[in-house]
C-alpha cells in the first residue's frame, strides 16, 4: 500500500509543478489525510525515490527500527526501478515480465523496440535496487 501511494504521489506531483517536485510531494503528504498509512513511511519512501540512498545518519530514517528501515529501503528501490521503466510517462511499461536468469533480474519490456533510454535512466536509478536486493538488473525489449 505504501509503495502504491508513493507511486501515485510521484505522478501527481507532476501536475502540481515540474520544478521542485520533491517539495510538492512532501507538501501533499504532510497536508493530506492518508487513512491507515504512517506519514513518516511515505515521506521516507518519497524522499529516497531519487538521488540519495537511505543512510543511518539521515534524520527520520535513523529513528526507524531495523525492520522499518529495510522496508523503506526496499520500497524506495522499487519506486526508483518503476520510475526508470516509465520515465517517459507513456505507460508502455505496464506489462513488463520479470525473470531470474544467471543471478540477474531480467525485465522484458513489451512494445518497446529500443530500451537504450530506459537503460541510461536505470544506470542512475538501479544501484539502490541492486544493493538492497543483491541482483543486477538487465532490460530486454520484446
Amino acid at each position: 500500500m505504501i509503495l502504491h501511494v508513493a507511486a501515485l504521489l510521484h505522478e501527481v506531483r507532476l501536475y502540481v509543478s515540474v520544478n521542485s517536485f520533491h517539495k510538492h510531494t512532501m507538501y501533499l503528504i504532510l497536508n493530506s489525510e492518508l487513512f491507515g498509512l504512517r506519514k513518516t513511511d511515505l515521506m521516507l519512501v518519497a524522499r529516497y525515490h531519487r538521488r540519495a540512498s537511505p543512510k543511518p545518519a539521515h534524520q527520520g530514517y535513523a529513528a526507524l527500527n531495523r525492520e522499518r528501515r529495510l522496508t523503506v529501503a526496499k520500497l524506495a528501490a522499487l519506486l526508483r526501478l518503476a520510475d526508470a521503466l516509465e520515465r517517459s510517462h507513456s505507460q508502455r511499461a505496464h506489462k513488463i515480465r520479470c525473470t531470474h536468469e544467471d543471478g540477474r533480474l531480467v525485465i522484458s519490456v513489451p512494445h518497446v523496440n529500443d530500451v537504450s533510454l530506459k537503460q541510461l535512466v536505470l544506470k542512475q536509478k538501479g544501484p539502490l535496487f541492486e544493493e538492497i536486493f543483491g541482483v543486477q538488473i538487465m532490460l530486454r525489449a520484446t
